[in-house]
């Protein structure tokens, strides 16, 4: 857990002191809270992010501590962050994927504090302009702790991580968000002055739930 006075002026440190002075997370422009987030979430019942980001994850509402199931190769996949990563293309050899409902949930195996979002196709609610996919986060993980995000019918689901030690889970091109730094649930085009536009990382679905083991 940070102690007060220990933070390093490192990007977080600016990006969080621009917030305190109004200018990150849309400043006195923006009136998205994480209050808001909360009373709009349509997900499982008590699973909800954790609003503004930097605060520690609620133990048995966004993240859960203690004995986790085993990963296997069918029900999970490690990924390691880095800044440069190699875009992820389905092969064509691959068969078509049935639209059932299938899970995602994160799993912190990196060591400190993880800062999850999300983003999934929904044309109803974000087509056109507004990028064709709902984005919605942050969830923080703390060590060996884990975080069901998301039950969806898409075959493919996008994630931007970032660590409290500099880590980040992201790569070069691809599908971004513009995010604000407190709890949100918006399409991907709906910016607001302060915010962030982060590219994601791809995951498709095999022909189950899905497990991001976030690993060094």
């Amino acid at each position: 857990m940070r102690q007060p006075g220990k933070l390093p002026m490192n990007r977080r440190g600016f990006l969080r002191a621009g917030t305190l002075l109004g200018v990150g997370a849309g400043g006195m422009l923006s009136a998205r809270t994480s209050d808001a987030w909360a009373n709009g979430w349509s997900g499982i019942p008590g699973v909800a992010p954790t609003g503004a980001f930097g605060a520690r994850p609620v133990a048995g509402i966004t993240a859960r501590e203690g004995p986790l199931t085993e990963l296997t190769d069918f029900n999970s996949v490690n990924d390691s962050p880095g800044l440069i990563h190699r875009i992820e293309t389905p092969s064509i050899q691959e068969p078509a994927l049935l639209a059932t409902e299938r899970e995602l949930r994160f799993r912190n195996s990196y060591g400190s504090t993880i800062w999850i979002f999300i983003a999934f196709p929904d044309a109803v609610a974000c087509g056109g302009a507004s990028g064709g996919h709902v984005a919605r986060g942050w969830w923080g993980i703390g060590l060996n702790q884990e975080v069901f995000v998301l039950r969806t019918q898409a075959s493919t689901v996008y994630y931007y991580a970032e660590a409290d030690d500099g880590g980040i889970w992201t790569q070069t091109s691809g599908l971004s968000a513009c995010v604000p730094q407190i709890g949100f649930n918006h399409c991907t085009e709906n910016c607001l002055f302060g915010d962030r536009r982060l590219v994601l990382r791809p995951k498709t679905f095999g022909s189950g739930n899905l497990t991001v083991n976030l690993v060094r």
